[in-house]
């Protein structure tokens, strides 16, 4: 039976995809390719033909969901995607990082009638979703899975000691909304770069956007380095309905060189903490099948991996650097941390994208109200998508890069003249 699925997304730009995200978003038709699928990225228009289409399943990517956070694109969102509410279709919702916008994504979660949340979070449902967790239904779901091509990979690893990075580390450097979890994300990199100053280390540190590393590059990146830090992936600090965040960033326009201390006691005061919400990555799962060991902060990950036994612990202040740089210095415990690791990630059958695919699968044919009639006269529909869409969208990506090129153009030109205008003037 071939299930006729629609997979709504905004991964963006094709050429600024990231692999592990890709695979995320579109595990369904990359593998299971053998339904019926229409993949569109919101940021493009839908076309009118396709919300008349009856669909087994309906599926909302992280990437979708994320528009929460930002009022207007939401607003357009919620208005141009209104006909899922009434939609027969399986709904599926797969978000990332619930604690954000939570009272948001709960009642659109109830609004559009969705039957199906996977959250990434393992604790305290009935806060993120305080609705919904009474009414609909919530399972466990993670924010990476494993691929067999991962795998096979890892199977053929480059040698520790023929990598030329020892410890790397990329990150984005978060708002003080995301509370002290997000603070030692954003800092962990310059801390470690002071503390192991003088250990003859070779460093690759950077949380610039300019530095992000993309497609099947990110997996030659990790091959490259002996070993790669990391934190607990989440946020200590829960903003239900974006407030803080607003809050926080209008504060550090008008303060850019406050202090965390500084906006934490006027933005959320004695409320960082309160609630720890946190979930292994997919660097962390990534690290493991190729073999490159982990400097973690400690933390729960899942309860997937643990402390000395499949990763290094850092304390965030450095004061165990010592301890941990001796470890990874000594070449066989290190590979024994290193395998200890792969083992137990590879135990774990949660987390393969087969078993992922296979689970969502089910869902949507348990769930499913379609006839095979019904389907058979979706094929033309969907086909008519691919043909019309696709080339729109190779066209709406090459036009929307030459004018962001064309703006940065404008932007250095403008900043040029303004120079320009300002030293002539001073000289006058």
């Amino acid at each position: 039976m071939k299930l006729s699925i629609l997979v709504l997304h905004n991964l963006g730009d094709p050429l600024s995809w990231r692999q592990t995200m890709v695979e995320k978003e579109l595990c369904l038709p990359l593998f299971a390719p053998d339904h019926n699928y229409v993949i569109h990225d919101s940021e493009l228009p839908l076309p009118q033909y396709v919300k008349d289409i009856q669909f087994d399943a309906i599926i909302l990517t992280q990437t979708f969901l994320s528009k929460r956070a930002d009022p207007s694109r939401f607003l357009n969102t919620r208005n141009n995607y209104e006909f899922i509410k009434d939609s027969d279709a399986f709904k599926i919702a797969l978000p990332q990082d619930d604690y954000t916008c939570c009272d948001i994504l709960d009642n659109w979660m109830m609004d559009w009638n969705i039957d199906l949340v996977y959250t990434v979070c393992h604790n305290d449902w009935e806060i993120l979703y305080k609705n919904y967790h009474s009414t609909g239904r919530l399972v466990q779901g993670y924010t990476g899975y494993i691929s067999n091509d991962l795998i096979s990979r890892g199977a053929i690893i480059k040698p520790l000691l023929d990598r030329t990075i020892d410890v790397s580390y990329r990150s984005s450097s978060l708002s003080p909304a995301f509370g002290m979890l997000g603070k030692i994300k954003t800092e962990i990199g310059d801390r470690f770069e002071a503390a192991a100053f003088g250990y003859n280390l070779n460093l690759d540190f950077s949380t610039k956007s300019s530095m992000t590393i993309t497609g099947l590059d990110w997996y030659d990146f990790i091959e490259n380095s002996k070993s790669m830090i990391g934190v607990n992936s989440g946020s200590s600090l829960l903003d239900p309905l974006g407030l803080i965040n607003i809050k926080v960033y209008k504060y550090m326009m008008l303060n850019p060189k406050a202090s965390y201390e500084e906006i934490e006691s006027e933005c959320f005061p004695h409320l960082d903490g309160k609630y720890v919400f946190t979930a292994i990555s997919p660097r962390n799962i990534e690290c493991a099948i190729l073999n490159t060991a982990q400097i973690l902060t400690p933390g729960q990950y899942s309860n997937f991996i643990q402390p000395w036994e499949h990763y290094l612990p850092i304390e965030p202040d450095m004061s165990n650097l010592r301890e941990v740089l001796s470890i990874f210095k000594n070449k066989e415990h290190l590979e024994r941390l290193i395998k200890n690791c792969k083992d137990a990630i590879l135990s774990f059958s949660a987390l393969r994208y087969e078993n992922h695919v296979s689970d969502l699968l089910e869902q949507i044919a348990s769930g499913s109200k379609l006839t095979n009639y019904q389907r058979d006269s979706a094929r033309s529909l969907i086909l008519k998508y691919r043909l019309e869409v696709g080339k729109k969208s190779d066209n709406y990506w090459v036009k929307k890069r030459l004018k962001l090129k064309l703006n940065k153009v404008l932007i250095n030109i403008g900043a040029r003249k303004m120079k320009y205008y300002l030293i002539n003037s001073f000289q006058k």
